[in-house]
């Protein structure tokens, strides 16, 4: 069957088989990519909108901002974890079991709804932050508008991504989570603990496959920026947008604090 006779939902849902023999879900092509497809900017628009308004809006009412937590992240892993055996048993992950999860954000699309469901408290500051920092850095990269068409794949990439950046805020909100200087040593230990699973996945359970997790083997930056000391500006990139993360919420509280 030609591309072009394909129904919106084989598109939208369905995943396709090359001359190699190769699955992956419907590429149309004719996307104008990061910062050049409105789509983006929309995107981008409406996270910010939606983190500034929901954490608001559940400041005040902090049940309805638990039960839309609840049920955010119950999706959350509920249509990846799906997802992902489907992978497996199409053939789209070879071998199967690369549907594991290796890369920052697969990896924490996981983590965040265990750490919430089973109040794994000693893990929050580790995992909401790296789920926040791996949000921001996917919305920004803007990985998903290549194609024109965008099927299930992409939204539901693009909305998992908005979710790790959007429920620690929530939480925060709520008074569950606080961003502290102090324990900022742990997101450290934290992504050492990531980049050295993702090393083993690279060189040792999928050794002589084409595998780049957490962008390791070659440079995963737009542009190849940095070259071939790439490695340099993912470092310097971690410890900038961490900064942030902590820094914006100890001035508030600072300012605030002198205020009254």
């Amino acid at each position: 069957m030609l591309l072009s006779e394909l129904g919106f939902f084989q598109k939208f849902f369905g995943y396709l088989t090359d001359e190699n023999g190769n699955v992956s879900t419907y590429q149309s092509g004719g996307g104008d990519g990061a910062f050049s497809d409105w789509r983006h900017f929309v995107w981008i628009i409406l996270v910010i909108l939606l983190s500034v308004g929901l954490y608001r809006l559940f400041r005040k009412y902090p049940k309805a901002g638990k039960i839309t937590v609840t049920v955010l992240l119950a999706s959350l892993f509920s249509v990846r974890f799906v997802n992902q055996i489907i992978r497996a048993i199409i053939g789209a992950e070879v071998p199967a079991w690369k549907a594991f999860p290796f890369h920052l954000c697969t990896i924490m699309t996981f983590l965040l709804p265990i750490v919430y469901f089973f109040k794994l408290n000693k893990l929050k500051n580790i995992v909401y932050v790296l789920s926040m920092m791996g949000g921001i850095i996917t919305i920004i990269v803007g990985d998903y508008f290549e194609d024109s068409f965008m099927t299930f794949s992409t939204l539901e990439g693009m909305s998992a991504h908005s979710i790790l950046f959007i429920v620690p805020l929530i939480e925060i909100a709520l008074g569950n989570f606080k961003l502290e200087y102090k324990n900022i040593w742990q997101i450290f230990v934290g992504m050492l603990v990531l980049l050295g699973w993702a090393a083993l996945a690279n060189e040792v359970f999928f050794r002589g496959y084409s595998n780049n997790y957490m962008y390791l083997k070659s440079n995963g930056l737009p542009g190849n920026i940095g070259g071939d000391y790439y490695f340099l500006i993912y470092v310097v990139i971690f410890i900038v947008m961490i900064n942030i993360i902590f820094g914006i919420p100890t001035v508030y509280r600072y300012y605030r604090k002198k205020a009254h």
